[in-house]
């Protein structure tokens, strides 16, 4: 994506998007909203239509004696994003439906009420907050905590997520099924399948035949539609399948080159990477430790930046020492082609063009090398 910085630290549960749909008559929505957190005074607030990658802002306004009101009129409901932003460690982000009517946003409670369709869209996103705010507790732990204080944490960890995983699913079908003719049904619908997609637990095929005698508001959903293309590329692309070549930039001065030149004959692990990403940034360690292992062993490591500024590119391989061959993507096609929606990406590819592996982390990424140059 054309990431806005906003992207960097604004947390989304899945994505937010605009419906594509007709209307006998305009939307007149008017929001008023509360945040009573006194460090959020005078602080910006956006609306944003996030169909598209950018977050498109619809309108701006200022927290005033905690409270904030948008007006606006549309030509279909849409679902977006109210975004409170202090500084780029102080920000609030809470979802809404866009619809006819007065739309009450309270940030402390986390509540969206006044209108039909935002009941249900609350009560959907509310699903597993009891474990998601657990979980949140738990990382002020984790982080400090070692040994078998951290096993535990861990073990911890993993059944609430397991916990708010199910939840969430089963409150996204559940809302799905009750509202199959309008916007809240086609989120749903998309959380859905977005989940089960970031679980690995669902195929193009399936998806296809999910919407089969499902409304137009629902197939034609953009970011359904979107995901869909992106599974059917992955599966293109998936392990066991040849790989496939990318125009891409090189360096510094950015030179045209191929993916194929640098790799054919060769076994190439290939890391996706941005410098704004953080784990992107806590994989360059054991990238560099490949690199530095296994190079005379037959082993080209290509580290792929993508949705990043040359100029921060740069500086991030200067100041991490990034000694590897570096190459670029500033178009999206790259990530487009091989189905990637976040990154770190880290895959290898054997001599043979066969992409041997993808998602990997840690100590998976030497045990699959080792494994593809015997």
């Amino acid at each position: 994506m054309k990431r806005i910085n906003l992207l960097k630290w604004i947390v989304l549960p899945i994505s937010l998007i605009a419906i594509v749909g007709c209307s006998d008559s305009k939307v007149k929505y008017t929001i008023e909203g509360k945040l009573a957190d006194e460090t959020f005074e005078g602080a910006n607030v956006y609306l944003f239509n996030a169909e598209n990658d950018e977050l498109e802002n619809l309108d701006t306004t200022v927290i005033v004696n905690g409270t904030f009101t948008f007006k606006g009129e549309l030509d279909n409901p849409i679902v977006a994003t109210v975004c409170a932003l202090k500084s780029e460690t102080e920000v609030k982000v809470i979802e809404c439906v866009l619809e006819n009517g007065t739309i009450l946003i309270d940030f402390d409670k986390r509540q969206v009420l006044g209108t039909p369709q935002n009941e249900s869209f609350t009560q959907m996103l509310l699903a597993g907050k009891e474990e998601s705010d657990a979980i949140s507790e738990l990382y002020k732990y984790m982080s400090t905590s070692s040994g078998e204080e951290l096993d535990i944490l861990k073990a911890k960890y993993d059944s609430l997520y397991h916990i708010r995983k199910d939840k969430a699913l089963a409150a996204y079908e559940k809302t799905y099924k009750e509202n199959t003719d309008n916007i809240v049904g086609a989120y749903a619908f998309y959380c859905l399948i977005g989940t089960k997609s970031n679980l690995k637990d669902i195929t193009a095929s399936q998806v296809d035949s999910m919407l089969v005698g499902a409304t137009p508001i629902v197939s034609n959903f953009s970011l359904t539609v979107k995901m869909l293309d992106g599974l059917r590329k992955l599966e293109k692309t998936s392990v066991g399948k040849p790989y496939t070549d990318l125009d891409l930039l090189e360096g510094e001065a950015m030179t045209a080159t191929k993916l194929s030149q640098h790799i054919d004959g060769k076994v190439a692990l290939i890391d996706f990477w941005a410098s704004w990403c953080g784990p992107c940034r806590e994989e360059i360690p054991n990238i560099a430790e490949m690199h530095k292992k296994y190079a005379d062993k037959g082993l080209v490591v290509i580290g792929l930046n993508v949705w990043d500024k040359p100029e921060a590119q740069q500086k991030a391989i200067e100041t991490m020492n990034m000694t590897w061959l570096q190459l670029a993507d500033t178009t999206k096609v790259a990530t487009d082609t091989y189905g990637v929606n976040g990154i770190p990406q880290i895959m290898l590819i054997g001599k043979d063009g066969t992409i041997l592996a993808r998602d990997l982390r840690g100590e998976a990424i030497e045990a699959a090398i080792v494994e593809a140059l015997k």
